[in-house]
């Protein structure tokens, strides 16, 4: 009689430590990321390899710095030829005066994985686009089914912090198969957040906060974003349009553990 709630304690204990283990290995270890380096190599650990490498002066020291996109290195394809579920992180890395080199970011949940395009991407990866533009760091991603989901997000090098934050963040959310859309553009150096339903803008004001490259989880801010619009069309909206926004199939959003034991 009481073999059996032993055993059951034991169970949960065991299957906690194994979802722990599993969750952990969605996202990159920063702990053996070094903060210096002499090579650009060596902020890239064991388990992951460079996906896209740019480089660029990213805190006006007139010296190239190097933004690295990393994936899980993984085999691309399973056994089937299906293309493999590889988590990605992002390492932003700045040269020194003395030809040395300083870790200056890593995020970790900010770009998403190969397999997180949804149906929209279908068997193929879903790409994580990184570019710099002028100084400036942009992400943009896509994914979804028959209602796809736009983001771009801006990041800029912070003097006073040494770190990389966030100034900008689009998110569009559209249904193919209605047509309508709905977006949002916050700028968080002017503290104004604009969002679009058709041809009607509307405007408001954010508090100015510094949100940190490192930190930003692009499942969080985009669910935050949806819940925002929603929040919105039922203070502005007639019931009818509001019917229609929050009837819209919902984005699927995986937690880490999920999406390993689909791969």
């Amino acid at each position: 009689m009481i073999l059996r709630p032993v055993i059951v304690i034991l169970c949960c204990i065991a299957f906690a430590t194994f979802g722990s283990a599993q969750e952990g290995e969605t996202t990159i270890n920063k702990s053996l990321i070094p903060i210096q380096a002499s090579g650009v190599g060596k902020f890239v650990p064991r388990g992951w390899k460079i996906e896209k490498r740019l480089e660029a002066d990213l805190n006006g020291d007139s010296l190239p710095d190097f933004t690295l996109e990393l994936v899980e290195n993984k085999p691309e394809k399973d056994q089937s030829g299906d293309p493999t579920e590889r988590f990605r992180a992002l390492v932003i890395v700045l040269r020194n005066q003395d030809g040395q080199f300083t870790r200056a970011g890593v995020a970790a949940k900010l770009l998403q994985c190969t397999r997180c395009g949804g149906a929209f991407y279908g068997v193929v990866e879903s790409p994580a686009n990184v570019k710099i533009e002028k100084g400036v760091i942009v992400v943009q991603q896509d994914h979804g089914s028959r209602d796809l989901t736009n983001t771009t997000y801006r990041f800029r090098y912070d003097a006073d912090s040494q770190r990389f934050v966030l100034i900008g963040f689009d998110f569009a959310d559209a249904d193919r198969l209605t047509g309508n859309d709905v977006s949002e553009s916050t700028n968080y150096l002017t503290g104004v957040r604009k969002v679009s339903r058709g041809k009607a803008v509307t405007s408001s004001t954010i508090p100015h906060t510094k949100i940190f490259l490192d930190d930003v989880d692009y499942e969080k801010f985009e669910e935050d974003a949806d819940t925002r619009l929603i929040s919105e069309s039922k203070l502005k909206f007639d019931l009818p349009s509001l019917a229609s926004f929050s009837q819209r199939p919902k984005r699927s959003f995986h937690s880490p553990i999920t999406r390993i034991s689909k791969s």
